[in-house]
């Protein structure tokens, strides 16, 4: 805050105006909360110019161009390139795991639980550019230590939500393999989705219709009493 010529000014210099006619600082809250909108702003549009030209031919000033800001903004926010090309990668995926999985806890049928996640997957893969963007990433892991710890965070994600959700499969007597083995045979099942979806455009429809049909044949009634806590 910066006191000048008796009046008070907050963040941008934009005084709020009290009703009385004193000026007040802007609150605190007010830049933190543009800070995020910016940032989300560079995400997202850093993300558009990955997708579509590829992290090595893609500059911090196309980034700039794309999203509308300065290349000094872009830098006030990310050390550089291979920082914001770990972000965008991971973009808001902490956020919608979550959200999947309090949707999934209210849907009672296993077979319409287990075909929302996979809609979840292609519809996310299926967003302009975001398989091409993760497959590009993961050409970039073993030069660049940002994307591959960002696509560690990813990886980790979605083996957690996997085999949570193969847990409480087990606990209703659905499955009766390994989970860790699963949740890993089924994770690099979902990435061959996004591979064939970035490289030949593959349609949605059949590549839904592969990973039900292999989910399904996974989860599996039991006979018998599903297992206790000491035999799993």
């Amino acid at each position: 805050m910066n006191v000048h010529s008796g009046t008070l000014q907050g963040y941008q210099g934009q005084p709020s105006v009290h009703p009385e006619g004193v000026l007040l600082p802007i609150p605190a809250t007010t830049a933190t909360e543009h800070a995020d909108q910016v940032r989300q702003r560079i995400l997202e549009g850093a993300a558009r110019a990955f997708a579509r030209s590829g992290p090595r031919a893609t500059s911090v000033p196309q980034i700039a161009a794309e999203c509308g800001v300065s290349v000094g903004l872009i830098y006030r926010y990310f050390s550089g390139k291979a920082e914001l090309y770990a972000a965008a990668c991971t973009l808001g995926a902490d956020a919608e795991i979550e959200g999947l999985r309090s949707r999934m806890a209210a849907i009672a049928d296993p077979k319409a639980r287990l075909e929302h996640a996979v809609d979840f997957y292609l519809s996310r893969l299926a967003e302009e550019g975001e398989a091409a963007l993760l497959l590009g990433a993961m050409a970039e892991v073993r030069r660049n230590p940002a994307v591959a710890a960002a696509l560690q965070v990813r990886r980790d994600t979605i083996h957690g939500f996997i085999a949570t959700f193969l847990e409480d499969r087990r606990s209703e007597g659905e499955l009766a393999g390994p989970v860790p083995s699963l949740a890993h045979a089924i994770a690099l099942t979902m990435d061959g989705a996004l591979a064939e979806i970035a490289v030949g455009g593959a349609e949605l429809a059949s590549t839904r219709e592969a990973l039900l049909a292999l989910l399904t044949a996974i989860l599996q009634p039991r006979s018998g009493p599903a297992p206790t806590s000491a035999s799993a």
